[in-house]
């Protein structure tokens, strides 16, 4: 069990009070946390099988129990040893023990990666199967009002992890608005830039896993155009940028189009409307090899 306050711990007379009571909170919220975790862990999954509701774990939680397991390591190495350390010395909080374990929030927390991409997918399976699942329904119904859950709404439970990994900023943000010594303001930036970057990380993930899903929607309509990698490890260079409708002058009569712009090649396609469908009607063109000229008229490129 948690003491209730940092003053039943830190014995001798400090000046930062409101540095210890910020190293309180990043302290006291990762256990909050990791029990909240251990509660959806226990009183989700088996619930579904309680109320014999054929939906996989997953498809409602992602990879929650990888989130939990790096926490409970994060806690076990980095947050709690601190926290003995004060319980044996009576001495303040150290801030310098967060260092490495924040330096390494990269390597630690890389399950956050995959459970922000499941997220929306998640939030729209669970709204889907509570519209059309009565059995489903009872079962959100069981969780939500299981003694050992807190009130916490399914909701809720989803939501959490994304919640605490964007509050890590702002609680090194308020243990470095509360520091003095010069050195460890350093190290608390660097902390806060690598914690950062994680997040950063993140979104680049999502952007990556968004496109590589645009990439591959469209190459489903594309006849007699392979787009390399679709079913491998998507290269990176072949993202979809844009699509539009165009009309093509050539010789001979105007021809409607539909041209999609890739980041390394243009490729003009026709509509097969039976089908619904896009067929390539000249090769792929490489951007590197075209050149773009103003119209006479000023409209545009040509």
């Amino acid at each position: 069990a948690l003491e209730s306050s940092w003053t039943e711990l830190v014995k001798s007379h400090t000046k930062q009070r409101h540095q210890q009571a910020a190293l309180w909170e990043f302290v006291q919220t990762e256990l909050i946390y990791i029990n909240k975790l251990k509660i959806i862990k226990d009183v989700g999954p088996p619930g579904l099988i309680t109320m014999r509701v054929r939906v996989k774990p997953n498809q409602l939680f992602s990879n929650l129990p990888s989130i939990l397991q790096a926490h409970q390591l994060f806690w076990q190495e980095v947050v709690f040893p601190m926290l003995q350390e004060v319980r044996r010395t009576g001495k303040p909080f150290d801030p310098m023990r967060l260092e490495d374990g924040c330096l390494q929030f990269h390597e630690r927390f890389l399950a956050y990666h995959h459970y922000c991409w499941e997220e929306e997918n998640n939030l729209e399976f669970t709204r889907k199967q509570m519209e059309s699942n009565p059995h489903f329904l009872a079962f959100v119904q069981w969780v939500e009002m299981h003694p050992q859950g807190e009130r916490m709404r399914l909701g809720d439970m989803q939501a959490k992890p994304h919640q605490r990994i964007t509050k890590y900023p702002l609680l090194l943000k308020a243990v470095l608005k509360e520091t003095q010594e010069p050195h460890v303001q350093q190290a608390l930036r660097a902390m806060l830039t690598t914690v950062n970057s994680f997040l950063e990380s993140i979104n680049d993930f999502m952007q990556y896993k968004d496109e590589q899903l645009a990439l591959y929607t469209s190459a489903q309509k594309i006849e007699g155009y392979e787009v390399e990698g679709i079913n491998e490890e998507i290269d990176k260079v072949k993202w979809i940028r844009h699509q539009d409708f165009l009309q093509l002058i050539l010789a001979g009569p105007v021809t409607d189009v539909v041209a999609l712009l890739f980041s390394d090649v243009l490729l003009l396609t026709k509509v097969q409307k039976k089908a619904e469908r896009l067929k390539v009607f000249r090769p792929p063109l490489a951007l590197d090899r075209m050149n773009c000229v103003p119209l006479k008229d000023g409209s545009g490129p040509s």
